[in-house]
């Protein structure tokens, strides 16, 4: 591999994703991809579920008032081997940047809350799904696999993760991260009402301000990370489309303005986004910030003891249906990369996307 390029802009999207509709979610990921590739990033990381957007109405209505919005946002989840998906890696080729994809993926029946990892030539670095979907979200996706799990991936821009939602706040996910040396991290969140809205007895961790002002700065402290949160927002349109017929509207600013990035020790390094922005937070990354949050506390490594406490991490893929090996013996493996059509190479690129 290259040497790793040290410095470097990024950027997180904090915006409204294209609700129960396919087609425009991949519009509005290649149009913030474009941008930022426009504007000199090497890196984009995208919100949990932005495509087709977080399906929030799981949490406030019931079985019945549920199932045409699940119904609709079943047929307009992302398939990975899919054009859709190949527009999406050929907009990360023809920008040359770095994406961190957050979708709802169709397999088969099931649904999972995937991320991919795109490097700058369209590849599909890394493919995980959330290991366990969070509360209600069980009633909509499955879980991930164990070749689905590792987050973190070597590239040109340093050791890059990401993780969904509470998986941020997941002490074991974090020890498997920071074991992996993890330089750059995407924690990626979905809609999440304000602390205003809270309820007794609903816990303060389930609202937003717990987890990009507590949760987020926590995971980049104790990872020694620069850690990008990309947030979805929504409009007074999208609650419409959110909300079924007869239901009151809610105002969308409880759900607005929760972007951030943060630095490995822990520090706000950007404004908070006003409640109607829509757009592209940006940071610029240098590799050199980590070494000293490192070198106090790398739980990766010297600041641990693994002859005392340890992490066992199972990779295999457990498949319902499996089938003899005739000519290695045991059983034939396919990883779930290879199945869903991810390591597919994309056709050639056009000689301008070549420049």
């Amino acid at each position: 591999m290259s040497s790793v390029l040290k410095k470097y802009k990024a950027a997180a999207v904090n915006a409204e994703p294209g609700w129960f509709d396919l087609e425009e979610s991949v519009q509005r990921t290649i149009h913030w991809i474009n941008e930022a590739g426009t504007n000199g990033c090497k890196f984009i990381a995208f919100p949990e579920l932005w495509i087709p957007g977080y399906p929030y109405w799981m949490w406030k209505v019931n079985y019945q008032e549920s199932l045409p919005l699940l119904k609709k946002y079943r047929e307009n989840s992302l398939p990975s081997d899919s054009k859709e998906m190949r527009r999406i890696r050929e907009a990360a080729r023809a920008n040359k940047i770095f994406v961190s994809l957050g979708y709802s993926e169709v397999d088969l029946a099931s649904l999972y809350t995937t991320q991919v990892l795109i490097s700058p030539t369209g590849e599909v670095l890394n493919h995980r799904r959330k290991i366990r979907a969070t509360h209600v979200e069980r009633l909509v996706f499955g879980d991930g696999t164990g070749d689905t799990t590792e987050s973190v991936v070597q590239t040109e821009i340093g050791r890059v993760g990401h993780l969904n939602c509470w998986e941020n706040m997941n002490p074991f996910l974090k020890s498997y991260a920071a074991s992996l040396g993890e330089q750059v991290h995407v924690a990626a969140w979905p809609l999440y009402p304000g602390k205003e809205t809270l309820k007794y007895p609903d816990p303060y961790t389930n609202v937003a301000e717990a987890n990009c002002d507590l949760v987020t700065p926590a995971y980049a402290i104790e990872t020694g990370t620069f850690t990008l949160a990309p947030w979805q927002t929504i409009t007074a349109e999208g609650i419409k489309l959110n909300t079924p017929p007869g239901k009151e509207l809610e105002d969308p600013n409880i759900y607005n303005g929760h972007g951030r990035i943060f630095g490995p020790d822990g520090q706000n390094l950007v404004p908070h986004p006003a409640q109607d922005f829509q757009g592209l937070l940006y940071v610029d990354i240098d590799l050199d910030e980590i070494h000293l949050t490192k070198s106090l506390a790398d739980f990766g490594g010297h600041y641990m003891r693994p002859e005392l406490v340890r992490l066992l991490v199972d990779k295999e893929r457990k498949d319902l249906v499996v089938q003899v090996d005739h000519e290695d013996g045991g059983v034939k493996h396919t990883s779930t990369l290879d199945r869903v059509g991810l390591s597919k190479p994309l056709h050639a690129a056009h000689p301008a996307e070549r420049e």
